[in-house]
């Protein structure tokens, strides 16, 4: 084995491989349902299961991404994720505004495609914590920031 592939290893085996299996839509809402009913506390520098407390933490952990999780800049353009269109949308993606905020898109709360259920850690007003909870598209507590939707690589409609 070459230094660079003994190097590459090492360091696959020092800092975990990211989930490299796929998992169901219906598994990631159940893992975000289990921290909203722990009410976990934001943090960004705090874990829970081995995962960081705050938005791209627990977006992570509902993907069963490796730990502490990735955070908001990492998803995009060449991370666990690709851009998606609002029209594709599904339970299990995400909303990412890269360097500000994700929540979980939890599916559509209307036929008129307005709003969605999110499932999200925050720390702000009417957002504290670990909450499930009606927002407007594309999402409306960070002005300026971009919101658009996204897909894990690894999610499969099952």
């Amino acid at each position: 084995m070459s230094r660079c592939a003994l190097f590459v290893f090492g360091l696959v085996l020092l800092l975990g491989a990211a989930n490299v299996e796929a998992i169901c839509r219906s598994e990631v809402i159940a893992r975000a349902k289990t921290w909203v009913a722990a009410h976990v506390p934001y943090s960004q520098t705090n874990t829970y299961q081995g995962y960081r407390t705050d938005c791209s933490g627990y977006v992570s952990m509902t993907w069963e991404e490796a730990k502490p999780g990735y955070t908001t800049s990492e998803f995009l353009p060449d991370g666990v994720a690709h851009s998606i269109t609002k029209a594709d949308l599904l339970p299990g993606d995400i909303m990412l505004a890269p360097g500000h905020h994700v929540c979980l898109f939890g599916g559509w709360s209307n036929s008129s495609q307005v709003s969605y259920v999110s499932y999200e850690e925050c720390s702000h007003t009417g957002c504290e914590g670990t909450v499930n909870r009606i927002i407007p598209y594309p999402y409306t507590d960070y002005p300026g920031a971009t919101f658009a939707p996204a897909r894990y690589k690894n999610i499969q409609n099952c």
